[in-house]
């Protein structure tokens, strides 16, 4: 049955909802209506869109393409099990705030939800800045579950997002300074610089052959939060 779900402040910051459409997200934010206490569903497209979207004509034809965006930006798992279509929404214990007394599911688990369910933390503690910083970020890009690291952040996973960074602000859209400081400390974190930061002067020249430093995206204008 439907279920009231919570939308955390920092959810629109993430990263990840940057490479789906906007109606994609809001249909993101809809299938969290319809998953049980686990972040699962069984997918029946006429019954999802009859819940969803009781006055869009259009919206069982553009089901597909939303589904598509969320399963390609890794917010959604799709599965099947016995011959029946299933959905599991990621990250979910990150997403939605813990339920005194969730109710079990009655629906098979997802393939790699055995990855991430033991390493996902309840919804972070308000209070600090980088412990929230870190959750912004952390809802959906560090899923990894074809490695059986749910946590594993790579350089190549963090030079694909400071392309979207460089790419909003070539659309004079600045980037949040959460976004930076997340992806410096994800830098330092994987060894693409130094602990300090390309920018400080008392550094040695950084290394021709090493990525871009924190400098590149401290040199774009950014948004006070």
């Amino acid at each position: 049955m439907p279920r009231i779900r919570t939308i955390d402040p920092h959810f629109p910051r993430s990263p990840t909802l940057s490479r789906v459409s906007r109606e994609a997200r809001l249909f993101f934010i809809l299938l969290w209506t319809e998953a049980d206490d686990s972040g699962r569903l069984r997918l029946n497209h006429e019954r999802l869109i009859d819940r969803l979207y009781p006055f869009d004509n259009d919206a069982l034809s553009l089901l597909p393409l939303w589904l598509g965006e969320l399963e390609a930006a890794r917010c959604i798992e799709l599965y099947r099990v016995d011959g029946v279509e299933y959905l599991r929404v990621r990250k979910w214990r990150q997403l939605q705030a813990p339920i005194p007394h969730p109710t079990r599911s009655r629906l098979p688990p997802a393939p790699h939800e055995s990855h991430e369910i033991h390493d996902e933390s309840p919804r972070m503690q308000k209070g600090r800045a980088s412990k929230a910083i870190r959750h912004e970020n952390a809802i959906l890009d560090t899923d990894d579950g074809e490695t059986g690291d749910p946590n594993a952040i790579t350089p190549e996973r963090l030079l694909s997002d400071m392309d979207i960074v460089l790419r909003k602000a070539r659309r004079k859209e600045a980037p949040s300074s959460a976004d930076m400081r997340c992806m410096e400390l994800a830098g330092r974190k994987v060894g693409l610089w130094n602990s300090r930061g390309a920018a400080d002067s008392r550094k040695e020249a950084a290394d021709p052959e090493m990525s871009p430093s924190p400098a590149v995206i401290r040199g774009l204008a950014v948004t006070r939060e």
